[in-house]
């Protein structure tokens, strides 16, 4: 039968009020909400929080509305090796994200600018279903957005480039910087219509470019092409940096080389292998920057990321945290609601839930401590970017199923892995969607 009848409705009503237990959850659901009264109290009480390989607290950042995970997780990343090489206190360092997001949106952009003028006979219809078109900008981003910028433009301190009204409440900005570099694109469009040449293509996206600058200095402030610094040290000296360039702070006093670092995921999906390199189409900030990174099981996931902490490095890794998740205790744990009980449900798998875009890309964060016993991994110490007042402290507790379920890639130093897994990075890569939820 294809549709629904009232027969069957009578039939799952008598069903449902035969049994005087639904009644009293019904009654329970309908005060307190699915997600309370599906809350397993168990996972929270046995769910310490304590650690046995810990790194030092930092400064807890908080992103509000900016959608600028994966920058606040990069300057997370950084952020001690350059307290250290200042000599203050980790928790005293403050580090401008609104600097390096003001040229991401501007390298976006310029990307985009130049996919327009470089495709021969541009079809807008075909184009369209690659979706790069529906986000001609974006806030999103991965580690390697994060390294290509600190490597191109430097980084400077907070107190040098502050947040604005529109960095931290970027829907406005977002909306209306989408708008214009999309009419943008119909303007190269019409010339490429007219014959225009390549090199006046791109003198007129030189323009474009200048128009969006001014756009993004209004809003965002504009971008110091040097500055002067002044702080004091742990040993209470003053210190002042004069006249120092962003490219200078960063090559002075950030000595971690981010060219270490790669991309280790786990997506078991329908169309991945494992041991295997891929590269995201469409997918980068600066132009021919791209996103490649290898696909391997969990367990190296979580060995490497072990490895990592131990030599005291944290580590930058992306995950879907929309579910399992308690705010208010700030626990991760797949079993952390009662769904499948309650509700006698199956919930998906992680292969499902990729495969039919349950999950995806969803949010980066920070890996600081894990906790082991007899060499098994039970729970990990996540530093997120929303504020210390939430969460513990603003860190998550995340146990080990929910890094099985959720975690979809780690940024690990290449010393870390295995020759043939070193070697997998100089193959040709698997071209992959843009629109893939990895």
């Amino acid at each position: 039968m294809k549709d629904i009848d009232y027969k069957q409705i009578q039939k799952f009503y008598n069903e449902y009020n035969n049994d005087k237990n639904n009644k009293i959850v019904e009654n329970a659901m309908k005060k307190i909400g699915m997600e309370s009264f599906c809350l397993n109290t168990d996972i929270i009480n046995r769910t310490p929080n304590v650690f046995n390989i810990e790194l030092p607290n930092t400064k807890i950042y908080d992103q509000e509305d900016s959608w600028l995970c994966w920058l606040y997780a990069g300057i997370n990343f950084i952020e001690s090796n350059i307290a250290n090489n200042l000599n203050i206190l980790p928790t005293d360092i403050n580090l401008s994200v609104n600097y390096l997001s003001f040229f991401d949106k501007l390298e976006k952009a310029n990307t985009f600018y130049n996919r327009i003028i470089e495709k021969d006979n541009f079809d807008l219809k075909t184009e369209v279903n690659k979706y790069y078109i529906e986000d001609a900008f974006y806030e999103g981003g991965r580690f390697t957005f994060f390294k290509e910028l600190v490597n191109k433009y430097g980084l400077v301190p907070e107190d040098v480039m502050p947040k604005t009204f529109d960095s931290k409440n970027s829907e406005q900005l977002r909306r209306l910087y989408n708008e214009k570099v999309k009419k943008d694109m119909f303007k190269l469009l019409k010339l490429k219509e007219n014959n225009t040449s390549k090199d006046k293509l791109y003198l007129r996206k030189e323009e474009m470019l200048n128009e969006n600058y001014n756009l993004l200095s209004k809003c965002l402030g504009s971008i110091p092409l040097s500055f002067t610094y002044e702080y004091k040290d742990k040993d209470g000296k003053l210190i002042k940096l004069e006249n120092i360039t962003p490219i200078e702070f960063k090559n002075k006093y950030l000595s971690i080389n981010l060219d270490d670092y790669v991309s280790i995921a786990n997506v078991p999906m329908y169309n991945t292998e494992y041991n295997k390199l891929y590269r995201k189409e469409y997918n980068e900030n600066i132009y021919d920057k791209y996103v490649e990174f290898i696909n391997k099981p969990i367990e190296v996931l979580k060995n490497l990321a072990v490895r990592q902490l131990k030599d005291g490095m944290p580590v930058y890794f992306a995950c879907n945290i929309d579910k399992m998740r308690d705010r208010k205790s700030g626990i991760l744990d797949s079993n952390l609601y009662n769904y499948k009980e309650v509700f006698n449900i199956d919930l998906l798998t992680k292969e499902e839930a990729l495969n039919s875009f349950d999950i995806y890309y969803q949010h980066l964060m920070l890996i600081t401590g894990v906790h082991i016993e007899y060499n098994k991994t039970i729970r990990w110490k996540v530093e997120n970017s929303y504020g210390d007042k939430l969460y513990k402290d603003g860190y998550y507790i995340m146990n080990d199923n929910f890094f099985n379920d959720f975690v979809l890639m780690v940024i690990i130093n290449k010393k870390y892995l295995r020759k043939e897994d070193l070697e997998l990075f100089n193959t040709k890569p698997t071209i992959i969607d843009r629109y893939n939820p990895f």
